[in-house]
């Protein structure tokens, strides 16, 4: 076989060979914003997380707890100018068949109860967050920023669903960017603490909207 016919095998092997499949980027996280009378408004899809195959689960009879955090952090990294915390306890009714679900967050510290017919209407309401409460427009960075969402069900960090307890129960004195005394610190501490990157196979999912200027924030 001369070079010349070596090489064109070669090339010709090289095409037909197997390569590497790249992993799909993660598809963005759906976020809306608004701003309000001043205040600014977060909205986001979170059903990429609450796929169909956790009905099993959530419908076990026994309470299972999904913890949610939403933040607005600049898009090249830094700490967070705004976050919300949200605690939702489900359990599932095995003889009415439905699904009883408290929310615990800001607007309801002790927890908002309300009952829900069936796994779909379930689904609808955890992956539907609307109007969340992030603070005020003035804080948002003056560059590009995202909006990054953390969801764990059944959290196996005490502390953490702790410091998210701790967190819901005292937003005034320490959960608005902007506010008195040491707010802001113990929004950035409680930020990098929740939104770290998780450990593999925790069952953390840890999401990221495309960037937003403030100019798109809209107004209404």
């Amino acid at each position: 076989m001369t070079a010349r016919v070596a090489l064109a095998v070669a090339l010709a092997v090289g095409a037909i060979a197997p390569r590497p499949v790249r992993a799909a980027a993660p598809e963005p996280l759906p976020a809306r914003l608004a701003g309000r009378g001043g205040e600014l408004f977060a909205s986001v899809d979170l059903s990429a997380v609450f796929a169909p195959s956790l009905e099993r689960q959530l419908g076990n009879g026994l309470t299972n707890v999904v913890a949610v955090w939403v933040a607005i952090v600049p898009e090249g990294g830094g700490e967070a100018v705004a976050l919300y915390g949200r605690v939702v306890e489900i359990l599932f009714d095995v003889w009415e068949e439905t699904y009883t679900v408290v929310v615990k967050d800001a607007r309801a510290p002790g927890g908002a109860r309300t009952v829900l017919r069936d796994f779909a209407a379930l689904r609808r309401f955890l992956s539907d967050e609307r109007d969340l409460d992030m603070g005020l427009v003035s804080e948002l960075p003056s560059g590009r920023f995202v909006v990054e969402a953390r969801v764990e069900v059944n959290p196996v960090s005490k502390e953490q669903l702790q410091r998210t307890r701790e967190y819901i129960a005292n937003p005034p004195a320490t959960g608005r960017p902007g506010g008195s005394g040491g707010s802001r610190s113990f929004l950035g501490a409680v930020a990098s603490f929740l939104l770290r990157e998780p450990d593999p196979g925790t069952g953390v999912h840890r999401l990221r909207s495309r960037p937003f200027a403030r100019a798109e924030v809209a107004a209404r």
